[in-house]
């Protein structure tokens, strides 16, 4: 879809909701090529975001393959004139920050929307949108009800989707219970070792209710596929598997994934508090002396089902004037949010300068990732994150080396011939 869909402006101003990594992008952008932006956020001080280093890993930060990608978008946002990547590569350089480098990107993103000449802040929650103008939601995971529920009655069939599950990282498993296969265990469990396990839970759970504390009850929670039905367990997470060296297939398999620092028990999330959490861990055989370095836990968090509600722009698909950007778009990290933000600032630019609205090119990481927004025709449960795979390619590599050095001269390349196109070529 590479038509623009021409929009109705009321006026030359651009209101920005959310000053997150995408809207901080999006506003900066847009203001330092002389536009007018109202920027609404309703979240204050260290409350805005707040980074989880413990949970880095779980989102590839420190895997090789993700860390790849992010680079690589990284050098992309430098290219198309982001004011974040610079500001982060002096951070990640600077020893005077102990902190996560996330977290003062952000302070110093907010101050540079604050103090902008054509950027206007209003601390107040917004929830509706004046459709005669442009709007850009980067309202994050956690928009507003109020906005939240004046989206879903604006796109009508447009369909939300949440909970976000985190998995518990344990260390000091004993590996021989365990059937290993690359980085992945299974540890087999018999019928009985099964049920001991779902009525722990549940046993847990009634305890928990009992004591008034706020038990979800969202269906990827362990304690609600244990209540919901015998085998829920089973026939979800812990689906069983033929292992070597056993006459018959196990009743269940409790999976885990090895990674830099530890285990991650996969699909074992919850909604119970730490200490719960560690006494379920440690009755399963294999784990009874492990040590939890990190509990499960299922984030509810909202975002559109991109497919079906925007275009490759960003650009909602029913009412131009609508753009979306980061979180709420479905990717993950603040590296992808900017990304996201800074791909619709161009095309909001194109739009209000009548220009054609362009798709970014999928030879580059940030046109792959958008792509791969929109592509998927399911709900998925859990955001797009870049990787090593983002950028499709049929060329055969000798070395890991190689394909980096290949895809960062041909993002540069690509990215440098489609600034050129928008803005002195044949898109003008």
């Amino acid at each position: 879809m590479t038509i623009r869909r021409k929009a109705t402006l009321k006026s030359f101003c651009v209101n920005v909701i959310g000053c997150g990594f995408a809207g901080i992008e999006c506003a900066l952008f847009l203001a330092d090529h002389g536009i007018n932006v109202h920027v609404f956020d309703c979240a204050t001080g260290t409350n805005r975001y707040r980074c989880d280093c413990h949970n880095c890993e779980i989102y590839g930060e420190t895997e090789e393959n993700k860390t790849f990608a992010r680079d690589l978008l990284r050098k992309e946002l430098k290219i198309l004139g982001s004011r974040l990547a610079e500001k982060e590569n002096f951070l990640r350089d600077g020893e005077k920050y102990s902190s996560c480098v996330a977290d003062k990107l952000l302070e110093y993103g907010v101050a540079r929307v604050k103090n902008h000449p054509k950027i206007e802040f209003f601390n107040i929650c917004v929830s509706e949108l004046n459709l005669e103008e442009i709007n850009i939601i980067a309202s994050g995971p956690h928009t507003s009800y109020g906005l939240l529920s004046f989206l879903k009655d604006l796109h009508g069939s447009m369909r939300m989707f949440e909970s976000f599950s985190i998995y518990p990282i344990v260390q000091g498993i004993d590996e021989s219970e365990f059937y290993v296969r690359g980085d992945e265990l299974y540890l087999p469990l018999s019928y009985q070792e099964y049920i001991s396990l779902c009525n722990l839970i549940l046993s847990e759970r009634n305890c928990l209710i009992k004591k008034n504390y706020p038990v979800k009850n969202d269906l990827c929670l362990i304690e609600e596929m244990a209540r919901k039905e015998k085998d829920g367990l089973k026939n979800n997470i812990m689906r069983p598997i033929f292992i070597e060296n056993l006459e018959e297939k196990p009743y269940a398999c409790l999976k885990l994934v090895r990674l830099a620092r530890g285990f991650e028990i996969e699909g074992f999330s919850s909604s119970f508090p730490p200490e719960s959490q560690y006494k379920i861990i440690n009755s399963i055989r294999g784990l009874r002396n492990a040590i939890i370095l990190q509990a499960g836990k299922a984030i509810e968090n909202h975002y559109i089902n991109a497919p079906f509600v925007i275009n490759e722009f960003g650009q909602s698909i029913k009412h131009p004037n609508i753009f979306y950007a980061g979180n709420i778009s479905g990717v993950y990290g603040h590296i992808e949010s900017m990304a996201s933000g800074l791909s619709v600032a161009y095309n909001v630019i194109n739009l209000m300068q009548n220009r054609e609205m362009k798709a970014f090119p999928k030879e580059s990481a940030i046109g792959a990732l958008n792509d791969k927004v929109i592509s998927s025709t399911i709900i998925r449960n859990r955001p797009v994150i870049a990787d090593y795979d983002i950028i499709k390619t049929t060329i055969k590599f000798n070395s890991f080396e190689d394909k980096k050095k290949y895809l960062f001269e041909n993002c540069e390349k690509s990215l440098n011939k489609f600034k050129e196109e928008i803005f002195n070529g044949k898109h003008v």
